[in-house]
């Protein structure tokens, strides 16, 4: 598939680094919390309120008590809870990825390959101990979490790729010049669609604001990109967003990964190979050095905002089913500010 074919379908729809010994984090940090303070904005009156009293955010939050080298953590607010689920040692390692063979050529059903766990196993089981108000509060509020990310998981199309070199960590990248102004640096093609295609693209437009000031808080980049996402939406294109399962989420992702000019994979036949010359990669196997230049942030940075306003409106979706017993589908964008 043509990458201007995929994109003009994500467009319409929408209307609009990591080392290869750590774990990939789809789209990063500040790719999750813009992901989930969209939805946030996006939840019904009952909704907020339902979320508010499960992290009892007024009265301390929920504390997470650290595991290995991972200091104890307290949260008060959803869109940083949605980073939970890639403190480590991870929680559930298997569910920030969906892994097929690399002859697959789409993601056709809700099942998880071969049986096992999976982002689709995630959100299935997450969802269902959310909507259980019979459950202990903490294991709600993990679900709830937990959802969060996965949501964010399934939208990255690297995630939804293949085991045998992680979703791209195992293609080393050389980046021509930047992504944007930002300091972010590149080393494997899961980085580049991690962070460095939202920095070049929505984030260093929020930069390039005139009110932008560098003495903004750490998180507050993601809060004005969130702005315009919202902005920049009509109902009828939200309407038409939340549609669909998340295994069909999934399937535009992989429609993504095996695109040609994202250059992860090379079609042959039905086959997605590692290489010109390699089926996969192999521990005794050269890795792949990809050249990523400044045209490709330029392509494929609209996409990957694309992505992430797909997963915030139907991360708010899902979780308005799951919270709010009068919520039938998107009537009005709220305009509250985190």
């Amino acid at each position: 598939m043509r990458h201007w074919l995929w994109l003009l379908v994500i467009v319409g729809l929408a209307g609009i680094g990591l080392s290869s010994s750590e774990p990939a984090k789809a789209w990063g940090r500040y790719g999750h919390l813009t992901v989930c303070d969209l939805a946030y904005r996006n939840f019904t009156p009952a909704t907020r309120q339902a979320v508010n009293t499960l992290l009892q955010s007024r009265s301390g939050g929920i504390l997470v008590k650290g595991r290995g080298r991972m200091a104890d953590r307290r949260y008060t607010a959803f869109n940083l809870g949605c980073l939970e689920e890639d403190a480590l040692p991870r929680r559930h390692a298997e569910d920030h990825f969906i892994n097929v063979a690399r002859t697959v050529p789409a993601i056709a059903r809700a099942q998880c390959p071969a049986g096992g766990e999976c982002i689709l196993a995630g959100i299935a089981r997450d969802l269902a101990i959310l909507k259980d108000s019979a459950l202990p509060r903490e294991d709600r509020v993990f679900a709830l979490m937990a959802l969060g990310h996965w949501v964010g998981d399934i939208h990255q199309p690297l995630h939804i790729s293949y085991a045998d070199d992680r979703g791209g960590n195992g293609i080393d990248a050389k980046l021509t010049g930047k992504c944007g102004t930002s300091s972010y640096r590149v080393d494997n093609l899961h980085a580049v669609w991690d962070n460095c295609l939202l920095e070049a693209g929505m984030f260093e437009r929020v930069r390039k604001r005139a009110d932008f000031k560098k003495s903004w808080g750490p998180n507050t980049i993601t809060y004005r990109a969130v702005d315009t996402l919202q902005a920049n939406t009509t109902l009828t294109q939200e309407q038409a967003m939340v549609g669909g399962e998340p295994w069909q989420w999934a399937q535009e992702s992989y429609a993504i990964t095996r695109d040609p000019g994202v250059s992860y994979c090379f079609i042959t036949g039905s086959a997605c190979r590692y290489s010109d010359t390699q089926d996969v990669l192999t521990s005794s196997g050269p890795k792949r050095l990809q050249p990523v230049s400044q045209a490709y942030l330029t392509t494929y940075a609209p996409a990957a905002e694309a992505r992430i306003r797909l997963a915030g409106f139907r991360l708010a979706h899902l979780i308005n089913s799951a919270l709010d017993p009068n919520y039938t589908g998107p009537v009005q964008n709220s305009t509250q500010a985190p």
